[in-house]
C-alpha cells in the first residue's frame, strides 16, 4: 500500500473557500471602521460650526448688549457662506440655520443652531445637529 504524502486539490480548495470568507469579513470590518471614521468627522465639524454661530452671536451681543438686535443682523448670512457656501466647505452636503426668539419655542436670547448631515445629495431623511443655547441678557 502506498501512503500519500501532502494535501489532496479538494483539502486546498476548502482551505482558500475558509481564507476567502475570513478576507470578506476584514474587509466589510475595514469598510465599517471608515463609514464610522467619516461620520465622526462629520460630526466633530458640525460642532465646529455650530460653536462659531455662538462665537459670532457672542461677539454681536458684547457690541450691542440687547439680544433683539441680533435678531435682524447679517450674522446668520455670513455663518452661512462660511460653512455652506463654496468649494473650500469641510463637510459636503450640509445645511444648517440659527433660530432665534423669533421662534415661539425659544426665550429671549435664546438661539438653535441646526445643522442637516446629508449623507448623500438629497438625501430625505438628514441626520440633523440641534445646538441650543443662551445667552444673557443684558438690557436689564
Amino acid at each position: 500500500m502506498i501512503h500519500q504524502r501532502g494535501f489532496s486539490l479538494i483539502e486546498a480548495l476548502i482551505a482558500l473557500v475558509v481564507l476567502s470568507i475570513g478576507l470578506i469579513g476584514v474587509a466589510a470590518m475595514q469598510l465599517k471602521a471608515l463609514q464610522s471614521a467619516t461620520a465622526g468627522y462629520q460630526r466633530s465639524v458640525a460642532t465646529l460650526a455650530a460653536v462659531d454661530a455662538q462665537e459670532r452671536l457672542w461677539a454681536e451681543l458684547a457690541q450691542l448688549t440687547d439680544c433683539t438686535v441680533i435678531q435682524g443682523s447679517n450674522i446668520e448670512d455670513d455663518w452661512r457662506s462660511h460653512w455652506f457656501e463654496g468649494s473650500q466647505t469641510p463637510i459636503r452636503h450640509f445645511s444648517g440655520d440659527i433660530a432665534d426668539s423669533s421662534d415661539p419655542n425659544l426665550g429671549t436670547c435664546e438661539f438653535r443652531v441646526e445643522i442637516n448631515l446629508e449623507q448623500n445629495p438629497g438625501d430625505i431623511d438628514p441626520e440633523t445637529f440641534t445646538y441650543t443655547f443662551r445667552l444673557p441678557d443684558l438690557s436689564e
